[in-house]
């Protein structure tokens, strides 16, 4: 009996864990832009800003951006454009590209689940 409680358990937390993206944020969101987003990310923006976020030569994202940047639009500005060490995107990715990389950088870095936005004020 012991034995079905401690397989339960596991196989409770296995789905948990799945359902929230797991540990490293690698599940693939629902939302198409969003899965476009996460792979921009990925390829373009972890390297600095951190696999979730959490900052290192770049600053911290998750559960921040949208406090930083109410307005999406200047988000995407300072994407375009590049700020600081940070370079310019606006040559090298779409725009569609950059929307999707703000909104999943919005949504889904430090939220509960992704495509939840953060809110802006906290």
């Amino acid at each position: 009996m012991r034995a079905l409680v401690v397989v339960g358990v596991l196989v409770v937390s296995g789905l948990v864990t799945a359902a929230c993206g797991g540990s490293d944020g690698s599940a693939k969101p629902s939302d198409p832009v969003l899965a476009q987003g996460q792979q921009v990310y990925k390829d373009h923006c972890a390297t600095c800003h951190g696999t979730k976020g959490q900052g290192g030569t770049g600053m911290k994202l998750a559960g921040k951006v949208a406090q930083t940047y109410p307005n999406i639009a200047d988000q995407i500005k300072v994407i375009d454009n590049g700020r600081s060490s940070m370079p310019a995107w606006k040559n090298s990715l779409s725009a569609d590209d950059i929307t999707a990389v703000a909104r999943y950088e919005r949504e889904c870095l430090g939220a509960p689940t992704c495509g939840s936005p953060t809110p802006a004020s906290g």
